[in-house]
Parts: structure tokens; C-alpha cells; sequence
């Protein structure tokens, strides 16, 4: 780990910056805040709507590849998908229609478009944070049946690759996330970038937690997609990031590289890769200019790793962190029976995801499909900086506003032990609406699920790289749980909330943990538009 890196005042420093603080009525204008009081400012910027980043990355040299848009729907059971957690040999093996498969399904369009000021913009297949779609996928790929080794850029616009380099790289990639023996096997890496400006541009420094928080969205469509087609899967955060941006031909600034994931496996190790001259692709601009939020750059700089050797050193001894014990009253949970779960595939799931703002507050959900969501979407993945079979790094704590024959009130999941614990029995609708900095849905939703992380450990364990695993673990999880409500004729969507307050909220059990990420969920209620209107 490198001296920088260990300097973990520089997480702390940038979570104080970007926490979300209440300030006021509503009625009165700016309600809230961005940062630790008294150091506030405004939490949104969007002040120069001639700057508003555009959606895509458009290489204006680079022939494309068509790819197969129509997909077959998987031979396994999205629930299941989603489930799966093991990252095992298998005889499948991945082609063109994979790589199509998984940028359609991760970072694709939706086919669904929404207007905003005036203009129309495409909703992609994975949520990202205010619609500011700022991902872009990646493909080191060894020769694949009907597609020649290279590396490739999924473009997003018109569902296509755009080859950057041509020849096997995977060996170059896998020293640089020293020696990951799944990245040297994997007949397909993708590569996982961010272009933080995107983000930015509204949500100011906060955009380094979105690049995160976006990135767990799409890979839990990635995880599933790829077991739904019997693939391993494996994400891959210890890496050079130098090395792995140097080739795709990102900058690692406004550009770059926040996770790798290794997909399928092949019987050896990539053989050395070919010369990799620095890439000089003319691209799109994505914005006549930028401005600058220094902590972005601050904590992205302290957390990166510089060589192979400080990759595999990061990930060493995986943190293992104690189970708590429940102390209170527990709840088993009783899973819908296998035999009787949908058979839906994970194509058809996806492209029916909706981010839901309205619930039916008066009608509750079954006790039986709220407890598969939990059962489904809290089982882990398989991580390079992740020991298998340990705990998850957050804990998960429950709202309960509407969900047969359980009080309301407050919850911790135990997902060892296939229960939840109630903390505390009542009415929080209020409270749960308040810590959604106001938003009325959050208290009309049937359950919000708080994902915590005690960042202490995190941080002493992993460093300031520790900051990407931890809001990266909580929203892949929450991903998970927000496509899996769809099995159930249910809806979700992912929210903000004041962090301290939520950390408060959840005392004494949440004693030194800190707010990562929030989904709601629930039965969606009609909106009559006519009416509204």
C-alpha cells in the first residue's frame, strides 16, 4: 500500500465535504446543504446549462462493430441470477453475442426516453444518480469465437465496439492488477471508467460517491447477467490505475478507471500481450469546458495504486469483520418456496426496471416477498479484496413503514442467520421522509433499506481505497435488491439522505458507522397524469 494511500485523513476529510446537512424549512428555499457545519455550500450546481456534459462517448476515428441487439433470453431464472454468488469454473465460454449482452444489459439504452429543459435524453439499462449517465465499459477480450482479440469500447449511443487496440492484453492488464490469477484466465475483462464531470456538473464533489454508487448499480446487472449465462464473474478493484488507464487511453483525471471485472475463464493464462503505445483517439468533447471541485481530485489521487506489487499487496489479508449479535427480538424470514418463484429471465427484468416515486402507502406488501428480496439480494459477490464467505462490510438496516404481519418500526437484518432483529417498534414515516432530505416518497414507501458501513476498519485495513470498496459494495447490493423487486410485481428506487441524521437515527446499534447508500421499495401506486396536470 503506498504512503499516500494509508493517509486516510483524505477519506475522512472528503465524506465530511459531501455529506448532505438540513438547514431549514423547505418553504424557505435552500432546505439543505452539502458538507460538515459550520463549512456548508449549496449541494447542486447546474449554473452554466451551456456546459451540460453530453451522455456519450463518441470516439470520431475509431471504426464500430456491429453486435447482436436481439437477445435470447437466458436459460436461468433472473432470481437465481441475481443470487448467485460463485465464481467457479464453467464450460461456457463468452463470444461477440456476450460482450453485446452484458454493454447492452449494464450501460445500454433502456428505450425509454425523458425530456429535460426541453431536449429529450435516453434512459440506459442501469440507474445512475440524476440521470447523469457518466460510465463507460470496456472490454479486454482474448480471440473469441466470432470476435478478434483486442480491447474495445462499448458505445452506448448506437450499440456498438469501437476497437481501440488489436491483440490480447489481458497479460498487461493482470500485472497490473498484480498478478489477479482471474483477470491472466478470463477470456473477457470489462473495465469500468468514469467520467466524473458528467456527474458532477450537478452534484459537485458528491459526484466522487456517484461514480461509486453508479458503478455497484451497473455491476449488479453485469453479476447477473453474466451468471444468468453461466459465466464466473469476478470484480477486480486492486489494480494499477496508471497501467490500466494508460491502456484504454484514458486520461486517469477526467477520465478513469474504478473497477475491473474478469468474466468467464479460459484453460491458461493469457500469453505476454503486444506493445501498447499511448492512444491518441480524438473523441467528442464532453463539455465546452469543466469546473473544477479539488476534492474530487483530492481523494482519487490518494487512493490510487501504483504498481502491480502495491495491487496485490492491497488485497493481501481481505478484512473479516465480527458479526454482530443479535440482542433483541428476532424475526425468521420465510422465502417464497423455489418451485414457486417467477421464471422470468434477466433480460426481460432489466428492460422492465423503472425507478418508482410513488407507492401505495395503504396496501402492504407480503411478508414472503419482502423476505426473498432480502434473501436474494444480500448474498455476497465474489471480490479479489473480499474474502469469500465473510461477512458483508455494511450492515443493513430497515425502516418497515408496510409489510404483512410485521410491526412497524426499525430493523436490522441478520443475514447469517436468515432474520431480522427489531430495534425499535413505531410510526417513522416522518422520520424516514426527513432523512430522504424531504422527499415524501420515502415515507410513503412500504420499506427503506439504509446500508451502513463502520468506514473506521474499512479504512485502516484498505486506506483510502477503502472509500471505493465500501460505496461501491453497498450500491451493488442495493442493485441487486432493486432489480429483484421487479420479480415481485414491486418497485424501488435508489435515494439521498442527511448522513449524520441517519447514522443518529439508527443509534445505539449504528455506533460508529456512516451513512453509504439508501434503496425504498414497495408497491407502486398510478399516478393519474391527467389529473396531476
Amino acid at each position: 500500500m503506498s504512503d499516500e494511500n494509508r493517509d486516510t485523513s483524505v477519506a475522512w476529510s472528503f465524506h465530511a465535504a459531501t455529506k448532505y446537512v438540513w438547514l431549514g424549512d423547505e418553504s424557505r428555499g435552500r432546505w439543505f446543504a452539502m458538507g460538515t457545519p459550520p463549512d456548508v455550500e449549496a449541494p447542486i450546481w447546474e449554473q452554466d446549462w451551456s456546459l451540460e456534459p453530453f451522455p456519450f462517448k463518441i470516439y470520431e476515428t475509431v471504426p464500430r462493430v456491429a453486435i447482436p441487439r436481439e437477445l435470447a433470453p437466458s436459460p436461468i431464472p433472473a432470481l437465481q441470477a441475481i443470487a448467485d454468488t460463485a465464481a467457479g469454473v464453467s464450460k461456457a465460454f463468452p463470444d461477440r453475442a456476450t460482450v453485446a449482452r452484458i454493454g447492452l444489459l449494464s450501460n445500454g439504452l433502456l428505450g425509454r426516453q425523458f425530456k429535460r429543459r426541453g431536449t429529450t435524453g435516453e434512459f440506459r439499462t442501469a440507474g445512475a444518480t440524476g440521470a447523469r449517465y457518466h460510465l463507460e465499459l470496456y472490454f479486454v477480450c482474448a480471440e473469441l469465437p466470432d470476435l478478434p482479440a483486442g480491447i474495445y469500447h462499448y458505445a452506448a449511443d448506437d450499440h456498438s465496439l469501437g476497437r481501440l487496440r488489436a491483440g490480447d492484453y489481458r497479460a498487461a492488464l493482470a500485472a497490473a492488477a498484480g498478478g489477479e490469477s482471474d483477470v491472466a484466465l478470463s477470456p473477457v475483462v470489462l473495465a469500468m471508467t468514469s467520467t466524473f464531470w458528467r456527474n458532477a456538473w450537478r452534484y459537485k464533489a458528491r459526484a466522487y460517491r456517484h461514480a461509486f454508487w453508479d458503478a455497484g448499480t451497473a455491476f449488479a446487472n453485469v453479476l447477473a447477467v453474466a451468471a444468468a449465462s453461466g459465466l464466473p464473474a469476478k470484480l477486480v478493484l486492486g489494480f494499477a490505475d496508471g497501467p490500466v488507464n494508460a491502456l484504454l487511453g484514458v486520461d486517469g483525471r477526467d477520465e478513469a478507471t474504478v473497477a475491473l471485472c474478469a468474466i468467464g475463464h479460459g484453460d491458461r493464462p493469457a500469453q505476454p500481450s503486444p506493445e501498447a503505445p499511448p492512444l491518441a483517439l480524438p473523441t467528442r468533447p464532453v463539455s465546452p469546458r469543466q469546473v473544477e471541485f479539488p476534492h474530487i481530485q483530492m481523494l482519487h489521487r490518494a487512493s490510487e495504486l501504483g504498481t502491480g506489487a502495491q495491487a496485490a499487496s492491497w488485497r493481501a489479508e481481505p478484512l473479516w469483520r465480527m458479526r454482530a449479535e443479535p440482542a433483541g427480538e428476532l424475526i425468521a424470514l420465510r422465502p417464497v418456496p423455489d418451485e414457486q418463484l417467477a421464471k422470468t429471465s434477466i433480460e426481460e427484468l432489466i428492460f422492465r426496471r423503472r425507478s418508482t416515486r410513488h407507492y401505495d402507502a395503504d396496501v402492504a406488501i407480503p411478508f414472503d416477498a419482502f423476505s426473498s428480496l432480502l434473501e436474494v439480494s444480500s448474498r455476497g459477490v465474489a471480490a479479489d479484496c473480499l474474502a469469500a464467505g465473510a461477512p458483508a462490510l455494511h450492515d443493513l438496516y430497515l425502516i418497515i413503514n408496510n409489510v404483512d404481519g410485521l410491526a412497524p418500526g426499525v430493523y436490522v437484518h441478520h443475514r447469517d442467520l436468515r432474520a431480522i432483529e427489531l430495534l425499535k417498534e413505531g410510526d417513522f414515516r416522518q422520520v424516514a421522509q426527513r432523512l430522504a432530505v424531504g422527499q415524501a416518497y420515502a415515507g410513503d414507501a412500504h420499506v427503506n433499506c439504509y446500508y451502513l458501513t463502520a468506514l473506521g476498519p474499512v479504512l485502516e485495513r484498505y486506506g483510502n481505497r477503502g472509500y471505493r470498496l465500501a460505496q461501491l459494495e453497498c450500491s451493488l447490493f442495493a442493485g441487486k435488491l432493486h432489480l429483484a423487486t421487479h420479480a415481485f410485481g414491486l418497485r424501488a428506487v435508489g435515494s439521498t439522505s442527511l448522513d449524520d441524521e441517519v447514522s443518529e437515527f439508527f443509534l445505539p446499534h449504528a455506533a460508529g458507522k456512516s451513512y453509504m447508500f439508501v434503496t425504498v421499495f414497495g408497491r407502486r401506486r398510478r399516478v393519474d397524469l391527467g389529473a396531476a396536470q
